[in-house]
């Protein structure tokens, strides 16, 4: 298949460190390669170390870093770059941004108009929020955590096996509270991507 005459899928996925947004990000990226198309993962992590980069290095899938700073400030620039050089290099059907969990959307958003490469069929933004800890993030984050919710096409309530009901009612009250108009979806990581949820993350594989 010639990639190059077809444009990409992006998906941006933010959630503070812990949210479980890489467990999501690996069985999504291992279906598209099961489908015979092409993805690749844009990791944005700031400190020396990446934990989740090495996990998926070790799972043969394609992973560019953004290191030493936040997406959605100094390196927005650069996240465009890098894009640009994996269109030109790579030609994926899926590019997947998996941002810090300082990162306010709005600003990686801002950066993508200045993008020059084939088109984006669709760009589409996912908030994992982590109903154990939600409300304690929104008392000392609460424009980031706001932002976070305000820009999603889909949010995904994670971790319901391990929060109490009262726990994933206040989570999807939230949403419901800060973006009416966005998809909510409750699940937790042992179900993995089922057909439905993956639908909503790739409907143009299904």
């Amino acid at each position: 298949m010639d990639n190059r005459k077809f444009g990409m899928h992006l998906l941006l996925f933010t959630g503070f460190l812990g949210s479980g947004k890489t467990s999501f990000i690996i069985p999504l990226a291992k279906a598209v390669a099961k489908a015979k198309r092409r993805a690749a993962i844009i990791v944005n992590e700031i400190g020396e170390i990446g934990i989740d980069n090495q996990l998926m290095r070790q799972l043969d899938l394609n992973v560019w870093e953004l290191l030493n700073g936040c997406i959605c400030c100094t390196l927005s620039s650069d996240l465009v770059s890098t894009i640009q050089k994996l269109d030109a290099g790579y030609s994926p059907d899926l590019v997947i941004v998996e941002s810090s969990g300082a990162a306010d959307p709005n600003n990686v958003l801002s950066a993508l108009p200045y993008y020059r490469g084939r088109p984006l069929q669709s760009m589409n933004t996912v908030s994992i929020l982590d109903p154990l800890r939600l409300q304690m993030l929104i008392e000392v984050m609460t424009p980031l955590i706001t932002s976070q919710i305000q820009h999603a096409d889909l949010v995904i309530v994670n971790k319901i096996d391990l929060a109490s009901k009262d726990e994933v009612d206040f989570a999807c009250r939230t949403v419901q509270e800060i973006n009416p108009e966005a998809r909510v979806r409750c699940t937790h990581a042992q179900q993995r991507l089922e057909p439905a949820l993956m639908s909503e993350l790739a409907p143009w594989l299904i």
